[in-house]
């Protein structure tokens, strides 16, 4: 390819990104187009801009002329929709000749684009999905379904305006899109200054330094980007060489840096694109699931910045005082504040989350350009912008491949087949029920989008878990943390892959790692399910005043001993105690009269005189250790005082 080819074809790419961009931001403002219509074109964009970046990625003539073919069809393709809408809703499972040869070519080409933008993974899993739809009806005992034939498959999930059309793609095209651009915009206009600046603080009162700086920093970025491996790129390239350099392993810096870009997907007002899809499944404003995710938010980066502190005493790491910069942090801080404000503002006066992502991304454009030294060049200003259209229209086709999946399932039944399966296998039992769901968001996003692993659960599994009586918005946040944790869990990863690669280290130790760091990710989901006042839902004040002490001390009590140390390295009796600790906390904010026996409060009492055992000793032996480390310099240092004299 010449560079004539790569420039035209950047042209292009930069042209249709901000025409997207364009298009979206009007349309907040104006109504130019019924549902439908909007989610088509929304499409359009889509597949044209991914297929591009095709021709951009191609290595041969061969290939981009594919991608070009593909970029013709995808206009073809949408161009029909657009054209015959009318007619479409007219002929619902029963499309004439070319309906059916257009919504084949749309299915075709939204499973291509998205095996382009996110791998193999998600095709094969849409592609069992769709197949069971054709060939269901040949198959034995509770998986039969009756037969369809091939004009109404297509058309229920594609042509007539269901399947890739429908709820999931009008939430990318209505919510998700403009937040991602939102995102994208810290890459240009100076914010992560303020972000590594601001992340020095806990770092200078916390052992592990830049670790912590790691994490505070790819917290705040997570708050307005919502995407683990986009963060890990955002931040990583500057905290994980800073890092090694204090001392850290590459594992551990890859996993710290991973780890907290992950809980940026949990760190409202953005909480990335499941979030969204969370409200819709709910039926509530945005703004609900944003202030219930506050406290699970908290509870997890506590857990991952404990987990740093541990590390560092484990491994005596001790970096020395960062200096910080509070002029840079005060400029900076209303390019962060200010839009975020009005972002979070205008959420809660239960305006639309595309409203509030419009107003937001011009007030961070306008407040760039009022500094000289945060004003960002025009180019770079719209290649981010077009880019951030890129990763939107990657989001988007997820969705849309997802909507084939969740017609399958509602169409042929499946959906509840399955439920009926997970309920057969917990036997009504809700903690075998909540292991299931666990396991398969864990196994769901091995490789494939949290919002389509969390999609998928909840429309199968967690329906099961609302109905033993769990709060709806507690099973939904059950589902959704751990499909956002499955980016850490082995045997794929994504976001410790990312951290392992700019580190330099091994991926499985990176993801090892990772996983330990996380490990209040895999607590708090439970904590959620049992105790509603941490999503904001307390049914008893008493008990949620306890919660409050005793989820953040059994948080505690349980990384450290799973570190096997606190203030200093533990003694086994100080792991056993930290132990005894832990399972007290989560036994009061968890298990309520058990047996009917009210247990819970001398659990809390025992826990707490526990914990407080604990701290004395480690303050003891901490005192020790200082005491003998200045016994041994003593000699040193006077005879460095008499050779000076």
């Amino acid at each position: 390819m010449n560079e004539r080819y790569d420039k035209s074809v950047e042209w292009m790419l930069l042209v249709l990104g901000l025409g997207m961009l364009a298009y979206h931001l009007v349309s907040t403002q104006y109504l130019f187009f019924g549902a439908y219509e909007h989610q088509n074109v929304h499409l359009a964009f889509t597949l044209v801009l991914l297929f591009l970046n095709g021709m951009r990625t191609a290595k041969t003539r061969w290939s981009a002329a594919v991608q070009g073919g593909l970029v013709v069809l995808s206009l073809i393709g949408t161009a029909y929709v657009y054209l015959n809408i009318g007619h479409l809703e007219e002929v619902i499972g029963y499309p004439e000749r070319t309906d059916l040869l257009v919504g084949i070519l749309l299915i075709v080409l939204v499973v291509e684009a998205t095996r382009q933008a996110w791998g193999i993974t998600l095709p094969i899993v849409a592609a069992l999905f769709v197949a069971y739809f054709v060939f269901g009806h040949l198959l034995p005992g509770q998986l039969y379904h009756k037969p369809f034939t091939i004009e109404y498959i297509v058309s229920y999930l594609s042509i007539g305006l269901s399947g890739i059309y429908g709820t999931f793609l009008s939430i990318s095209a209505n919510q998700v899109f403009l937040f991602v651009v939102f995102g994208a915009l810290l890459g240009v206009i100076r914010v992560n200054d303020f972000f590594f600046e601001a992340g020095k603080i806990p770092g200078r009162v916390m052992q592990g330094g830049p670790g912590q700086t790691a994490v505070v920093s790819s917290a705040l970025v997570g708050m307005v980007s919502g995407a683990a491996v986009a963060n890990v790129a955002i931040t990583g390239s500057f905290t994980i060489p800073f890092m090694k350099k204090v001392g850290f392993k590459p594992e551990h810096a890859g996993a710290i840096e991973a780890t907290a870009s992950t809980g940026g997907q949990l760190m409202p007002p953005v909480m990335g694109a499941a979030a969204f899809m969370m409200a819709s499944f709910l039926g509530v404003p945005y703004a609900e699931v944003m202030v219930a995710g506050i406290i699970p938010a908290i509870l997890y980066f506590w857990g991952v910045m404990l987990g740093v502190q541990f590390l560092a005493v484990r491994q005596g790491i001790r970096p020395p005082s960062e200096s910080i910069d509070y002029g840079l942090i005060a400029r900076r801080l209303p390019l962060f504040v200010l839009p975020l404000g009005v972002l979070v503002a205008m959420l809660l006066m239960q305006y639309s989350p595309a409203n509030a992502a419009f107003w937001a991304i011009l007030l961070s454009i306008a407040l760039s350009y009022v500094g000289r030294e945060t004003r960002p060049k025009l180019m770079d200003l719209l290649r981010c912008l077009a880019g951030g259209a890129l990763v939107g229209a990657q989001i988007g086709v997820s969705l849309a491949i997802v909507g084939l999946i969740a017609q399958t399932l509602i169409t042929t039944g499946l959906g509840n087949k399955i439920a009926g399966l997970v309920e057969l296998l917990s036997a009504g039992n809700l903690v075998i029920a909540l292991v299931v769901t666990m396991l398969v968001s864990i196994v769901l996003g091995c490789g494939v989008p949290t919002t389509a692993a969390y999609s998928l659960v909840a429309i199968v599994v967690v329906p099961i878990i609302i109905k033993m009586g769990v709060d709806p918005l507690s099973a939904h946040f059950f589902a959704f943390y751990f499909a956002v944790i499955s980016a850490l869990t082995p045997p794929v990863a994504l976001a410790a892959l990312a951290g392992a690669g700019i580190a330099g280290a091994n991926y499985f130790k990176t993801s090892m790692s990772a996983f330990k760091l996380a490990i209040s990710g895999f607590i708090i989901p439970f904590v959620i399910i049992f105790n509603p006042v941490v999503v904001l839902r307390p049914n008893d004040w008493l008990w949620a005043v306890g919660s409050m002490i005793a989820v953040p001390l059994g948080m505690t009590a349980f990384t450290a001993a799973l570190y096997g140390c606190g203030l200093t390295v533990f003694t086994r009796l100080e792991r056993s105690l930290a132990y005894f600790t832990a399972a007290m906390m989560f036994g009061y904010s968890m298990f309520r009269h058990i047996d009917h026996l009210p247990l819970e409060y001398p659990m809390l009492a025992l826990g707490c005189a526990s914990f407080v055992v604990l701290l004395r000793m480690q303050l003891r032996a901490r005192r020790a250790g200082a005491a003998a480390a200045g016994s041994a310099a003593g000699p040193v240092g006077a005879g460095r005082s008499s050779l000076t004299a």
